[in-house]
């Protein structure tokens, strides 16, 4: 008898698929130890030792009384007799009743109606759920799709489901089959060995990473648009446990069609498979270059990039921004690993406040207007925020919604130097906290200057502004608006007009340990451009 049916008539008998190639070991070998057997199945010992503990139960495996235990199968036809025997009993009971049974179905059963109707069915146990994944899989005649957890990869394997999908998409070549796993260290190997036995004309299958968020996730099986399989363990780490695992079936096309737009959101983001197995043998990322169109998966990605960071975030936010980041901020935890943060904004008066409070635990500093958006951690990863549509208000630091997201080496490496570059041309916090700390020069004037001269001083000072000077007292200012209505709007000639003839008197003070808001308050509420700075009864700067 050939090999391939050999190994049929095994799984025709109820073993699974290592169950199956346990018992050809042990028929060809004889005598092995469990050790022998992990080998040769490339598995770990505890699993060899629960496979062979139910093939025991089961009788189809005999063991030594001496130690260490080695272990012998049933000769096969013993085997195909016990499953024979039991079949005719079977067989022999259904007949019996065969009459009754479809008399009494008869009675009481109704005819399908014309139009589909939904139907669901709670299934209790393993064996009867893959029994139906098996069956959805048989029956597809145009797609199915499927997500399965870390473990649930293993599992699967286990009870020949990977082995099914792989013969189906064999002889189905018009059907699609779209596997989405969460590929880990755990279930590495599972993945490799399915990858390399795909055949060489593999269009019509294809397997991608996913992270699944949770290992109770729920997995699923989407068979064309007409059906869904979803189950899960209730832990599943028990590999074999069998009993409290539980699923649902359901035939609606409108529930279909809802799942199937969630898989297909998530296949988009899904990782090709030959790629995460790279990443996970060299440590190496993937680089990918993704939109991110939901802002629930934007702040799921945010918060993995932030929990793997290590040194710096460096970002630049609106001024909108910097309230809603005091509000809500989602750095501070990260502060405590001794991560390094990098802030600009541009700081005005409604934003200041909030500004120097984050200043105690941030670098922050105040840089020009700008419509860039930009988070950048590690120089790893790349954030990119759109601006929100101008009716829609934001509680974030950053609008979510449709982010650029990469972590392409080239492009991170190029958003780095910019934000670097406007970086250096900002002001730090610590910089601007008091009124006398942002002092711009001082260039006086004597009052019997002409406007020509005080022009001439301006120009030498790179200045905007100069003071006004009567002997020791400081009597008035003049800037540059100042001059221009002098000599556009009043016509004045330059050479003769005084400087004690266009200043403007009298001058607002600010003592010098005022803080900055202080100062800005008084700006713009008296609608002055400038503001002379004291301390201890002398000028010491100019404040614009």
């Amino acid at each position: 008898m050939e090999e391939k049916r050999l190994y049929e008539i095994l799984l025709e008998l109820g073993l699974s698929k290592r169950k199956a190639d346990i018992y050809l070991f042990l028929s060809r070998k004889g005598l092995q130890k469990a050790q022998s057997i992990a080998a040769y199945l490339g598995i770990d010992r505890a699993q060899t030792y629960r496979l062979l503990r139910s093939l025991k139960q089961k009788g189809i495996v005999e063991e030594t009384i001496e130690a260490p235990t080695r272990y012998i199968a049933i000769p096969i036809e013993n085997l195909i007799q016990a499953h024979l025997t039991n079949r005719k009993s079977e067989i022999i009971k259904l007949e019996a009743e065969k009459t009754n049974i479809i008399k009494h179905f008869k009675s009481f059963s109704k005819k399908e109606p014309e139009s589909p109707m939904a139907k669901f069915q709670i299934l209790t146990g393993r064996n009867a759920i893959y029994t139906k994944i098996s069956q959805m899989i048989n029956q597809s005649k145009t797609e199915v799709s499927g997500l399965t957890s870390s473990l649930g990869l293993i599992q699967e394997d286990m009870l020949g489901i990977l082995d099914m999908i792989l013969a189906s998409a064999k002889e189905k070549s018009d059907v699609q089959f779209k596997m989405l796993a969460n590929i880990t260290q755990d279930n590495l190997k599972t993945i490799k060995s399915t990858i390399k036995r795909l055949p060489l004309n593999n269009a019509n299958i294809e397997w991608r990473h996913t992270i699944v968020g949770s290992k109770y996730y729920p997995r699923f099986v989407i068979k064309d648009d007409e059906e869904i399989l979803l189950y899960m363990t209730s832990k599943d780490e028990q590999i074999t446990s069998t009993k409290k695992d539980s699923g649902l079936w359901v035939a609606s096309k409108m529930f279909v069609s809802t799942l199937k737009a969630s898989f297909k959101g998530i296949w988009r983001n899904g990782i090709n498979v030959n790629d995460r197995i790279k990443e996970l043998e060299t440590g190496t990322p993937i680089e990918k270059t993704l939109v991110i169109k939901e802002p629930a998966d934007t702040q799921r990605k945010i918060k993995k990039v932030l929990g793997t960071t290590k040194k710096e975030i460096f970002l630049i936010t609106s001024s909108i921004g910097i309230n809603n980041l005091w509000d809500n901020d989602i750095f501070q935890k990260y502060t405590k690993r001794g991560i390094k943060f990098r802030i600009m904004a541009p700081i005005d008066l409604d934003n200041l406040g909030a500004a120097q409070k984050l200043s105690k635990s941030y670098e922050v500093k105040h840089v020009s207007v700008s419509y860039l958006t930009m988070m950048i951690a590690d120089r790893r990863h790349l954030f990119i925020f759109k601006a929100p549509p101008l009716e829609e208000k934001i509680t974030s630091p950053f609008y979510l919604r449709n982010t650029f997201y990469t972590n392409d080496k080239n492009y991170v490496e190029r958003a780095n130097e910019l934000l670097n570059d406007i970086w250096k041309r900002g002001t730090l916090l610590s910089e601007i906290g008091s009124a006398g700390s942002m002092g711009a020069r001082i260039i006086e004037v004597s009052y019997s200057n002409t406007i020509l001269e005080i022009v001439d001083v301006m120009l030498k000072n790179n200045v905007r502004s100069v003071l006004v000077r009567k002997g020791k007292n400081i009597i008035g200012i003049i800037d540059q608006r100042d001059i221009l209505d002098e000599m556009l709007k009043e016509k004045r000639d330059q050479t003769k007009t005084l400087a004690r003839e266009i200043m403007s008197t009298p001058i607002l003070t600010l003592d010098s340990d005022e803080p900055l808001v202080t100062a800005l308050k008084e700006i713009k509420e008296k609608h002055i451009s400038r503001i002379a700075v004291m301390k201890q009864g002398k000028l010491v700067a100019m404040l614009s």
